[in-house]
């Protein structure tokens, strides 16, 4: 069924109350600049409605001009109201071109900029999940054209049924499918956005349990274990058969190394050594230096048996 969920500012003239129907509710803090005037009123509420249980996410977002305040200002809002440190909050990047008249007034490459600021809120946040962004490739496509690793994406795309936007640029996960979606408490229409993963799948996809908890990559932790310090890890024995590495700042070593276990225990393409030796081995290397061994044995017991020896 997916999850669905509604996205406001100061243009829907009230702030958000009881009566919103869905789990997870996305506000607009600042457009670069300037405060948005519903900013702290609806981070507030949104804070109140996390404790009655009644929503299970917040997604903030701030409206990026080159050379202002943006992400600076959006955690000070978010600080003031309280919201700030609240793990089920998530914040959103709108890049967009900012028509009026038919006239871009922001244009060019701005990836640089953007990124820099998503760098910072990550760093902020402590976990890259917890920063998405918002952009329309077809409209905007050289606004965000280069993204950070990881970096998740809302596409705007209207006219369209939910989960079906015209394209899905590397990093969707949701669909802006209207901007006059009927929604409590706003008498006319507001922005509707719809992902496909259910909510439990996409809490967890913000780094945020069911229970409010931070999540944390449980394969990198455990991996923790066998990668105490740099260089105590192997690299991949046969690179060919695997794909590129997907090591990230955020995730150390983890897939590489399962990409080695899967190298060490799963694959078929070994060979058996011509000699042995006595040197410390892992348990496939003993498995190899074993067969090689019974193999020399065998060898010897040919040999005998050809020359006559019963």
């Amino acid at each position: 069924m997916g999850t669905t969920w509604a996205d406001v500012s100061q243009y829907q003239r009230i702030a958000v109350d009881a009566s919103y129907p869905h789990p997870v509710f996305c506000f607009r803090t600042n457009s670069g600049d300037k405060i948005d005037t519903l900013a702290i009123e609806n981070a507030v509420r949104a804070r109140e409605l996390i404790k009655a249980g009644q929503i299970k996410a917040v997604i903030a977002y701030y409206f990026f001009w080159p050379g202002q305040a943006n992400c600076d200002l959006h955690k000070s809002i978010l600080e003031q109201a309280g919201l700030w440190g609240d793990p089920r909050l998530v914040t959103m990047v709108d890049v967009e071109g900012a028509p009026l008249n038919g006239a871009k007034r922001i244009r060019g490459d701005q990836s640089p900029e953007v990124n820099d600021e998503v760098d910072r809120l990550r760093k902020w946040y402590g976990d890259p999940r917890r920063v998405i962004g918002y952009w329309n490739p077809i409209a905007d496509p050289e606004l965000w054209p280069s993204r950070l690793d990881g970096m998740r994406l809302v596409v705007p795309s209207y006219g369209r049924p939910p989960g079906q936007p015209a394209q899905k640029p590397r990093g969707y996960f949701a669909h802006q499918y209207t901007d006059r979606g009927q929604c409590a408490p706003w008498p006319e229409g507001v922005d509707l956005n719809f992902s496909d993963l259910e909510l439990p799948e996409l809490l967890a996809s913000w780094g945020v349990d069911q229970g409010g908890r931070p999540v944390g990559d449980i394969v990198t932790e455990a991996a923790a274990q066998l990668h105490p310090w740099p260089g105590k890890i192997r690299q991949i024995q046969h690179p060919e058969h695997v794909n590129e590495s997907t090591r990230t700042p955020a995730e150390p070593w983890t897939y590489d190394m399962w990409a080695d276990v899967w190298n060490e225990t799963v694959w078929d393409g070994f060979e058996l050594p011509e000699s042995t030796d006595d040197e410390p081995k892992s348990l496939v290397g003993w498995v190899l230096d074993t067969a090689a061994r019974v193999r020399r044995i065998e060898a010897k017991l040919d040999r005998l048996l050809e020359g006559g020896v019963k």
